[in-house]
């Protein structure tokens, strides 16, 4: 965290995220073959939600936060779990992912509160991520992987190639260190979640994708880490 180019990696990160309540849209209309104007209107909905979600959270956020602050941890867990599920709930029916609007709220969540929030749903995190991933595994035949691991190395290779020049020009203003440049770039490479749901929303089309989505993602996990981690 002490890292000169720890920031700017981590607004690359949150852009990412925030740049997903459009392209998740975009995508499942076209994938039911929606025109024009019904892209339009599901991007305009998920922009709009998430801009008015952003306002309410940098003007008001520290309101909330104080609201919601309280020494037993069970009212802090409830409170943010509850506001948690109706924001997410609200950002799904607008077509919006959940997963930004559950974003959103922590974005919204500061001070001292964020500290005690991030203690108590620290275990729910690890075993949400978990059974996320284990049911996503659930759903690809590893017999199915060994034909897509070219395509899926291509890709790889590919995506790396970007995320190290993203990552190492968009750190230039930050430090001049090429090697903290390069670490930036390098951290950026690992894929995740985001890769799993738009895979699962292209896999009820063409089942392939799925699979390629895990070689895709298991070849990134193990990649970003290692190359990051060979640059000091």
């Amino acid at each position: 965290m002490q890292a000169p180019e720890t920031p700017t990696v981590l607004s690359i990160l949150v852009l990412e995220d925030l740049m997903m309540a459009v392209y998740l849209p975009l995508v499942a209309v076209l994938l039911v073959g929606g025109g024009p104007q019904k892209i339009l209107v599901s991007v305009g909905i998920a922009s709009a939600t998430v801009l008015v979600v952003l306002f309410i959270a940098t003007r008001y956020g520290h309101s909330f936060s104080s609201l919601v602050a309280h020494q037993s941890d069970e009212v802090v867990l409830l409170s943010i779990f509850g506001t948690v599920l109706l924001v997410a709930g609200i950002a799904q029916h607008l077509q919006v992912s959940a997963a930004i609007g559950a974003f959103l709220v922590g974005i919204a969540v500061s001070g001292p509160i964020s500290e005690q929030s991030h203690r108590l749903l620290t275990p729910l995190r690890d075993l949400f991520a978990a059974t996320f991933f284990f049911f996503f595994g659930l759903e690809v035949d590893p017999r199915t992987l060994p034909p897509v691991l070219l395509a899926a190395a291509a890709l790889a290779l590919i995506t790396t190639a970007s995320k190290i020049l993203t990552g190492y020009w968009a750190t230039r203003t930050q430090t001049s260190d090429r090697r903290a440049r390069l670490r930036a770039g390098l951290t950026l490479v690992p894929r995740g979640e985001f890769s799993v749901v738009i895979a699962g929303l292209g896999a009820a089309i063409e089942p392939r994708i799925g699979s390629l989505s895990a070689a895709y993602v298991l070849l990134m996990a193990i990649a970003g880490p290692f190359l990051a981690k060979t640059i000091r």
